[in-house]
């Protein structure tokens, strides 16, 4: 099926269920105020975005305005860290990322991934891949890396986050490749491609927010940093088409504090659910080279229960390589 006319369809759906959910929000007497969604990421950013958009479609389903309540910092688990103080009542979510699932295995936290949240909805991961600027003088990942191992540890590649998805990927893949490059890491996305735009950095791993740039003309992929080519950049390979078996699977989504009533779960994850795919939420999505990933509370917590296990493989990898910060 041509992918616009199946975005059109689930669009669609969404919409036409859009009444039935509207009965049933206000049949349960929930939500009788506004609701905060805490987002740990700085505004400006992908996530901050597409969460934008889908909080005010999914505040329209439930009848009151979600209000995003956007704290970056420690690592993307400011919000996980906040749930763990709230009320289980609804009025507080969080926006948990797959740092929340690494974090426990570098610091201490206030939360286990497998026990301390009510998870709702599984929303959508980035499609990252390797963003230069257009004057770069690499066209591909191998050219980069050539020209790494001519010059060990003078290509500076950015990174959001200090224990960040990307961050570790970089790491990893420079490894697998055998070359030495410094990875800088910084807050946001937004504060990573004003470095690459400003010439402070030679390369760093995007996701949506380098498409306008790209289609400006002043920034380019030279691989995509995703399990399989994307439709936006059919030409563009993967990492592990290029010999590197890393790619940046972050997802992320919404939850609420641990002890939510179950009904109220599922309520909120439905609005979610419909918001994600409303055509507004389509929209956003298609602009940040994204694709919706909803996955609903139960089947959301079993991938939280398996990310959990995976990370401690991998922050293991990261102490016997000496990448631990």
């Amino acid at each position: 099926m041509d992918k616009r006319i199946f975005l059109q369809s689930l669009g669609a759906l969404a919409a036409a269920s859009w009444t039935s959910s509207w009965a049933q929000a206000s049949n349960s007497g929930f939500p009788q105020k506004p609701i905060t969604l805490i987002q740990p990421y700085a505004p400006g950013g992908p996530t901050d975005q597409h969460l934008r958009v889908v909080a005010e479609e999914a505040g329209k389903i439930l009848g009151q305005p979600i209000v995003l309540d956007s704290r970056p910092g420690a690592n993307g688990v400011t919000a996980a860290a906040a749930l763990t103080r709230a009320a289980p009542d609804g009025y507080t979510l969080g926006v948990l990322p797959a740092s929340v699932y690494r974090e426990p295995y570098i610091n201490k936290v206030p939360f286990d991934p497998t026990s301390s949240f009510s998870y709702i909805a599984l929303l959508s991961d980035y499609s990252f891949g390797l963003a230069v600027r257009e004057d770069a003088p690499w066209k591909t990942w191998a050219d980069l890396v050539a020209d790494a191992k001519k010059r060990p540890g003078v290509i500076n590649i950015g990174a959001t986050g200090a224990m960040g998805t990307p961050r570790i990927v970089m790491e990893e893949a420079l490894v697998a490749a055998g070359v030495k490059a410094n990875v800088v890491t910084y807050k946001g996305d937004a504060d990573v491609t004003t470095a690459i735009l400003g010439g402070h950095i030679d390369a760093a791993p995007l996701s949506g927010v380098a498409v306008p740039h790209i289609e400006a003309k002043k920034m380019r992929y030279l691989v995509m940093l995703t399990a399989q080519r994307v439709p936006r950049f059919p030409q563009l390979q993967t990492l592990q088409e290029a010999g590197i078996s890393h790619y940046i699977d972050s997802p992320y989504g919404v939850a609420g504090p641990k002890g939510m009533d179950a009904a109220r779960v599922m309520q909120i994850s439905t609005a979610f659910h419909q918001a994600l795919l409303s055509p507004a939420g389509m929209r956003v999505l298609q602009q940040l080279n994204q694709e919706p990933n909803y996955k609903a509370p139960a089947d959301y917590q079993a991938y939280a229960n398996a990310a959990f296990a995976r990370e401690k493989a991998r922050m293991a990898w990261m102490r016997d390589n000496g990448l631990l910060q």
